[in-house]
């Protein structure tokens, strides 16, 4: 395990947050009390039981649930096993307590219900959800999702279960449920009734384990570390207090759970573009310190933790023995942070003979010419480099991220001579940006040798400084923010104008998407044209209008 940021430097970097949070931010709320970053830790309560149900005499049947993911017409269906799930199903197997998964995606994958102009709910009805929890006596159901857009469904299929079961017990977690328990919970009210009991704020593998083992005696204990929930009529929430710190100590995430040759099948992991036929997607370390504004992550797990070498390989060896794996994708926030950790690791690779990808990117500046050899030499094929702006200043003063543009060409052109494949992604719009910095950023990147490229539009994420400072004022409401669409100004930030915006993004994307196609003509058939059956299948919405957009040097290509 590897932490290189000291309890001290976490302070510095969390009291800077502080500084740019709202006073009345239910995000500076979070981190002030959860023991990761709390300026002052506080003593842990005595457990105090209560009685909530009759007891069991057993633990209780668990399922948890992974609801229908809210998708924009031509999205590719990105389909992958839900790690953090199926980490927790791991967890509670090895101390002995059996639970179920529920990927509505996957089980649902041809599934696409309109729910509103352009946009789809992806995954399995609500006629089919219903059908299945009448059919499973569960005694606790519980729900997580990846991306906030995807609360509501999240909701209703919840009131689902306590429509069937009333006495089920329904809980949650995740980021969005973490960080805004108490509003979270609010909501999840239909006819005066909660249909949402608890919240298990953090880590569920650290956490659900306790709460199945009380429930099984028919109590909570309402004192527990980041629990959450409905006490005498009113919402309480508890701060985090333990984390994972010895990721080694996890056992590898129960994908037996889960049925893994559906995903095999569908074949459009993180990176929707795989060598592989049998993906495999993997974190090696938990965290990310850097803390950019427009990131929510971070500040649901900001201090850096990271797994032994050894226990990376094995893992992956695992997947290959059991799976017949033939790629894997690291998902990690900073899988480069810790560089001498990462030079261990692509050595050990090495031997394994897979090719790998980075679908989450990689931090710029912790890449060199010695670290990217190696990297090469243990199977990257794709990577993707985050540079959010070409422009220093909205980089410095936007973004807070830090990425050395100056780097950045000298990085990119090593990389092509080793033939790596470069996926770029972009950030505009931010607040305070002006168009002339968007420009400048985009004349910046068009003389970078980028295979591919997405340019998000900047959105305010539930979770991120970004979303608390824009609802505070008043640019955005808490609800506007659920629904997010990063290829429009949904939700602009920006004074520019929508319409222009959009056009200023639409434009870049043509000029830079005909200057690839006109640098290799031959890479861009191989990429895209042979995709072109294959993405009427795998895209939302109307397969005429995905298949043209990729025949279309000149449109918006799917990266």
């Amino acid at each position: 395990m590897t932490e290189p940021n000291a309890d001290q430097d976490l302070r510095v970097r969390q009291n800077k947050l502080d500084d740019h949070l709202p006073q009345d931010s239910a995000l500076r709320l979070y981190l002030a009390e959860k023991d990761e970053t709390a300026r002052v830790r506080k003593p842990r309560p005595d457990a105090r039981l209560i009685d909530v149900r009759e007891p069991l005499g057993r633990t209780p049947r668990t399922l948890l649930v992974l609801p229908p993911m809210c998708v924009y017409e031509g999205a590719v269906k990105r389909v992958v096993p839900p790690l953090g799930l199926c980490y927790i199903a791991g967890a509670l197997e090895q101390e002995g307590i059996d639970i179920s998964i529920l990927d509505c995606i996957v089980e649902g994958i041809d599934e696409e219900t309109p729910v509103a102009e352009g946009v789809w709910n992806l995954g399995m009805s609500e006629e089919r959800f219903r059908a299945y929890i009448a059919e499973n006596d569960f005694d606790v159901v519980g729900f997580t999702m990846i991306y906030s857009s995807d609360l509501q469904n999240l909701y209703r299929y919840a009131q689902i279960v306590k429509e069937v079961r009333p006495q089920t017990m329904v809980i949650a977690g995740g980021l969005h449920a973490s960080i805004y328990a108490r509003r979270f919970l609010q909501d999840a009210v239909a006819d005066g009734t909660p249909f949402i009991d608890y919240v298990l704020r953090g880590e569920g593998e650290i956490r659900l384990g306790d709460f199945l083992r009380n429930l099984a005696d028919g109590k909570i204990d309402i004192s527990a570390d980041g629990l959450a929930g409905w006490h005498e009529g009113k919402v309480f929430a508890n701060p985090q207090f333990a984390r994972v710190t010895d990721l080694d100590a996890l056992p590898f995430p129960a994908y037996h759970k889960v049925p893994m040759e559906r995903y095999f099948a569908h074949n459009v992991p993180f990176s929707p573009y795989p060598r592989g036929k049998r993906v495999m997607q993997l974190y090696t370390s938990r965290g990310c310190p850097v803390g950019c504004t427009f990131c929510a992550s971070t500040n649901f797990s900001k201090k850096y933790i990271a797994r032994s070498v050894d226990s990376v390989i094995a893992e992956i060896q695992y997947y290959k023995d059991a799976f017949g794996v033939d790629e894997v994708q690291f998902a990690d926030d900073n899988l480069t942070f810790d560089r001498k950790r990462a030079t261990e690791l692509f050595e050990r690779m090495t031997a394994l003979q897979l090719p790998w990808c980075t679908p989450n990117g990689i931090m710029v500046n912790t890449l060199s010419a010695p670290l990217v050899d190696r990297m090469v030499a243990s199977g990257l094929y794709q990577i993707t480099l985050s540079l959010d702006s070409g422009s220093a200043e909205t980089l410095k003063e936007q973004h807070r991220k830090p990425v050395d543009l100056t780097k950045v060409p000298d990085l990119m052109a090593y990389l092509e001579n080793l033939g790596v494949l470069m996926h770029g992604t972009l950030v505009v719009g931010m607040p305070g940006e002006t168009e002339a910095q968007i420009e400048e950023g985009f004349e910046y990147v068009e003389q970078l040798p980028f295979h591919s490229i997405n340019v998000f539009i900047a959105q305010a994420i539930p979770g991120s400084e970004l979303f608390e400072r824009a609802v505070s004022n008043g640019t955005i409401t808490y609800e506007g923010a659920l629904h997010i669409d990063t290829a429009r100004s949904t939700l602009r930030l920006t004074s520019i104008e929508a319409a222009r915006l959009e056009e200023l993004v639409e434009d870049f994307l043509t000029r830079y998407n005909r200057s690839i196609y006109e640098r290799d003509p031959v890479a861009w058939e191989r990429k895209y044209r042979e995709h072109k059956e294959r993405m009427a299948r795998i895209c939302v919405g109307s397969a005429s209008a995905i298949t043209a957009t990729i025949i279309d040097v000149g449109g918006r290509v799917p990266g």
